[in-house]
């Protein structure tokens, strides 16, 4: 077993330094917070804007004088060679690269200096700290895996030698789940991470076997879901079964960790290494509390410039005045979900929610689902229950869409055996395969 801590130390990443860095931070009052924090921002962009010429390009040759006219940075525009993006003076060993899995489309490689990557790092052990876990605990990953044979076994390798064992989720059929459940029952794990929808099935089988998870498996004591939205509801179930405390986890891989939840249940914001915004449909910084959309700068990566860049994602902050980190009040779907409709309504994404809350609330056993739209009026509506889906059921759906969405939309309704998820493993609740210029 390889920790976390001695692995970055032996790839020359200078996590001790970035640890002590982290530990000032933490001990600023708010006001001397706000002063590093409002220095430390513009050296940032100047160090960007002298020495990485695409952003000096993005930018302009004059940088603004307010911070809140910074242009906004998004992932298209980053859509190019990623070597045009690192900045001048950087050499190849002195970076970590990494690119994201192309969930909300084209996959995005990206590049962290190593001091940069290793302030991620002492962020993420000090926040797991905070729940109670060590980076040697014995981990239940519930992960997607590259399927090529060599990165297949590359992957294994290193799940063994960092103390953790993958459940691999492309295949979460009851016999696949039949056999999580004999691994938990005979592995010492402590705690479970991964996406939060195949801990949520996992947790409906154990469920619908009469089993809590601390039954078969006493040793765990907690799980932490991430890369897919954790609803209250779906949160307050898992923690039910798992009968230990569930943490959400909020990140955007070529960010940073932006946010985690404590254990009084609180979302807290990484304002140690990322500073959080939210701006309204017009670019503009909303008040504190309100809702908007998220952007984020890492204070500390020299190598590409992800200042004032917009994730997708839609939420609320609150300050807290008594601690560096603030509040990440309400987190919603991706910008790009949109449902759009005859009428010309455009509704979020994350709308979809709230059909199946609402089928869930009186249906019940819905394991999982997904919506497809295939035209403006046209929806298929993919459901994993063990009920039958009688009239009932097809009149309660359509309801549910009449309300949320508009009435007269054509939904058909499939029980299926498993929801197809992308290559990373992610499952998606919604798909669109129209666009905003799309007819009926």
């Amino acid at each position: 077993m390889i920790s976390i801590e001695s692995l970055l130390n032996f790839q020359g990443y200078p996590l001790e330094k970035a640890q002590q860095e982290m530990l000032r931070i933490q001990s600023f009052s708010k006001d001397e917070y706000y002063a590093w924090q409002e220095n430390k921002k513009w050296e940032l962009v100047r160090f960007h804007h002298q020495h990485n010429p695409f952003y000096r390009k993005f930018v302009g040759a004059t940088l603004p004088d307010r911070w809140e006219d910074i242009p906004i940075l998004r992932k298209n525009d980053l859509q190019v060679n990623s070597s045009n993006l690192i900045s001048n003076g950087l050499k190849s060993k002195d970076l970590h690269f990494g690119s994201t899995s192309g969930s909300s489309g084209i996959p995005l490689k990206f590049a962290r200096d190593k001091f940069s990557h290793s302030m991620t790092w002492a962020l993420i052990l000090d926040r797991y700290s905070r729940v109670g876990l060590k980076s040697t605990d014995y981990q239940a990953r519930f992960y997607g895996i590259p399927l090529a044979r060599s990165a297949y076994y590359k992957e294994r390798i290193k799940d063994y030698f960092m103390n953790r064992y993958r459940f691999v989720i492309f295949d979460i059929s009851e016999n696949s789940l039949q056999k999580f459940i004999d691994k938990f029952r005979a592995s010492p794990f402590r705690y479970l991470y991964g996406y939060t929808n195949s801990q949520i099935r996992f947790a409906h089988y154990l469920q619908s076997k009469g089993l809590k998870l601390t039954e078969i498996c006493p040793t765990v004591t907690c799980a932490i879901v991430t890369s897919e939205q954790c609803n209250p509801e779906d949160k307050a179930f898992l923690e039910s079964v798992f009968q230990v405390p569930v943490y959400v986890e909020y990140g955007a891989a070529e960010v940073a960790f932006l946010a985690m939840s404590d254990p009084q249940g609180v979302s807290r914001l990484s304002n140690e290494t990322v500073i959080t915004e939210v701006i309204s449909d017009d670019e503009l910084l909303v008040s504190n509390g309100k809702p908007g959309r998220l952007i984020f700068t890492n204070l500390f990566n020299t190598a590409m410039p992800f200042i004032r860049y917009e994730v997708g994602d839609l939420g609320v902050i609150e300050e807290d005045p008594h601690q560096v980190q603030d509040k990440l009040l309400d987190l919603k779907g991706r910008l790009n979900e949109q449902v759009i409709l005859p009428s010309g309504k455009i509704a979020a994404g994350f709308t979809i929610y709230y059909i199946s809350k609402h089928l869930m609330g009186t249906f019940g056993h819905v394991s999982e689902y997904q919506v497809q739209q295939l035209s403006s009026s046209k929806f298929i509506f993919s459901i994993v229950t063990d009920r039958e889906i009688d009239k009932s059921v097809t009149t309660l759906i359509q309801e549910a869409f009449d309300k949320y969405l508009e009435p007269g939309l054509e939904v058909a309704i499939q029980k299926v055996n498993a929801i197809d998820r992308e290559k990373s493993g992610k499952l998606k609740h919604f798909i669109s395969h129209i666009n905003s210029g799309a007819a009926k």
